[in-house]
């Protein structure tokens, strides 16, 4: 007979705390297949391979957007460099009208 997986085990294979492992089966979100023995969670460690693998397969980093050039910028504050030339561009014109 194949050997079950606790929390513990499952928490040291996948890196997360056995708190979160508790919250995702209560909440319904992403485990292996599990048993409940007397109120444990038990887990084949086959489940947990096909798991991990799927896990793998479906969270694949996307590549980022590329970002347009001409891209209207939002609305809001105005960044530091718009800022800073904002300032120097009176002493600029001063400068000119001054000479």
């Amino acid at each position: 007979m194949e050997r079950l997986l606790t929390l513990k085990d499952l928490s040291a294979i996948t890196g997360l705390a056995i708190q979160t492992l508790y919250n995702r089966h209560s909440n319904g979100g992403s485990l292996p297949a599990c048993l409940n023995l007397g109120g444990r969670l038990r887990f084949r460690q086959r489940d947990v391979d096909t798991w991990l693998n799927a896990q793998y397969e479906t969270n694949q980093p996307n590549p980022a957007p590329a970002v347009e050039p001409n891209h209207p910028r939002r609305p809001g504050r105005p960044t530091k460099a718009e800022q800073v030339a904002r300032r120097a561009k009176p002493a600029a014109q001063m400068r000119t009208t001054n000479s």
